[in-house]
């Protein structure tokens, strides 16, 4: 089975006890037999981080700590590592806000988490590395209260997690949110055709519902431009984005296109085939559909999009 090594901090990768070179976001892989257990080190090129190790085999692939993930297909396995632990300890606080019956601490310690605690409950979570200017905030939303935790990100959006009391109720990157009689959240997709989606949420008790989505293509895009390559990924990045996606059907299958998310299922990312996919299955127009199975860890099945005319014809598991 070949196994690709990525990484949120620029490492050398050590496999076996043998350095295996360097790794990030860009991969390293080795081909490793089924059923045998290899070492992996991971050590960061920063030295205000410790070094991460574990023991490869099957159950670390199906059941990854929280530190890691895993993404298993037909073929192979990727092995993303996206925290490290920094070597100094000790809590540091931030800052505190009381709001909505409870109170919130923000702090370092080894990292950026968040606490929160009332007298119904305790909530602790950890928050992504990296966040600038993290801080807490109130938010009103039809005049429910709110928590905020939020940071800018290394590319420079707002990563968001509220909560009502103790309760998580959103958690990722925004755009933009603005709070109100409603809560409103601007997302972006980072894919092909530049998705960007406006959600409007109510909230009711210890839960947001939605209540209108409104999704938008970047200015000046176009699908009838599209390389016959990149149209399967564009495809089915629509499909996610739930927008437009009938426009890349041919006639024959565009009737069927209410279908088409169901068929797919609860996919939550688009990604091109490792290399391997390619050694194993040949030269097929396919894309890679992540769908998680556990916590960290996720399954990613292969879809081919054969095209005619520059229309998908049909839509069939690249596997078999």
């Amino acid at each position: 089975m070949r196994v690709y090594f990525t990484s949120e901090e620029p490492c050398a990768l050590r496999l076996g006890g043998a350095l295996a070179g360097f790794c990030s976001r860009h991969e390293k892989f080795a081909d490793i037999a089924e059923g045998e257990k290899t070492l992996a080190e991971f050590f960061p090129e920063n030295a205000d981080l410790l070094p991460r190790s574990f023991l490869l085999d099957k159950n670390f692939l199906h059941a990854p700590p929280d530190f890691c993930e895993t993404y298993l297909y037909d073929c192979g396995a990727n092995v993303h590592v996206r925290r490290f632990d920094a070597r100094r300890k000790g809590m540091k606080p931030l800052c505190q806000l009381r709001a909505a019956g409870a109170l919130a601490t923000l702090y370092e310690d080894g990292g950026l988490q968040v606490v929160i605690e009332s007298g119904n409950g305790f909530y602790a979570a950890p928050l992504p590395p990296g966040l600038r200017g993290a801080r807490l905030k109130q938010i009103d939303a039809g005049g429910t209260a709110l928590i905020a935790a939020e940071g800018q990100t290394e590319r420079g959006e707002t990563f968001l997690s509220l909560f009502s009391g103790t309760k998580p109720l959103f958690s990722g990157e925004v755009l933009s949110y603005t709070g109100g009689e409603k809560l409103t959240t601007v997302t972006a997709f980072h894919d092909a055709p530049g998705h960007v989606a406006r959600s409007v949420w109510s909230a009711e008790g210890d839960a947001l519902r939605p209540e209108s989505y409104d999704v938008r293509e970047r200015n000046g895009f176009d699908a009838e431009k599209l390389d016959a390559r990149l149209v399967p990924f564009a495809f089915f990045q629509t499909v996610l984005a739930r927008g437009e996606f009938a426009k890349y059907l041919s006639p024959a299958i565009a009737p069927r296109a209410g279908e088409i998310a169901r068929y797919l299922g609860d996919f939550t990312g688009v990604c091109v085939p490792p290399s391997v996919f390619y050694l194993a299955h040949g030269n097929v127009n396919a894309a890679g559909l992540i769908y998680p199975e556990k916590e960290n860890a996720y399954r990613i099945r292969f879809f081919a999009a054969p095209l005619e005319n520059g229309k998908i014809t049909n839509i069939v598991p690249a596997e078999e």
